[in-house]
């Protein structure tokens, strides 16, 4: 392998280590059938910013989201509240449950 093998490579695995932190990942159990479904937010276009204003505190993002699981026609929605480090600090759920990771 070649010197320029090895920077490549290099930048590949920087590139997919990015793109990785750019995903929330979130694990949730159908209410209905029990069926567990992964879901992956994109932290740049998923989120809601709720643009507070200096010193304010609470929610800096918001994410609502529907899921749909493979086995039932059962609608999960998700409701979570992040802070400006994308920590999550509140989060509800309709029609399932989240399974902590």
């Amino acid at each position: 392998m070649g010197i320029f093998d090895k920077i490549a490579a290099r930048m590949k695995q920087a590139a997919e280590k990015r793109r990785e932190a750019d995903f929330i990942t979130f694990k949730v159990k159908c209410g209905k059938c029990g069926e567990e479904i992964t879901v992956r937010v994109n932290r740049r276009t998923d989120l809601q910013n709720l643009y507070l204003e200096p010193g304010e505190q609470g929610a800096a993002f918001n994410l609502k989201k529907e899921i749909l699981g493979k086995k039932c026609p059962n609608l999960i929605r998700i409701d979570v509240d992040f802070d400006r480090n994308y920590r999550v600090i509140a989060k509800e759920i309709s029609g399932g449950t989240f399974i902590e990771p």
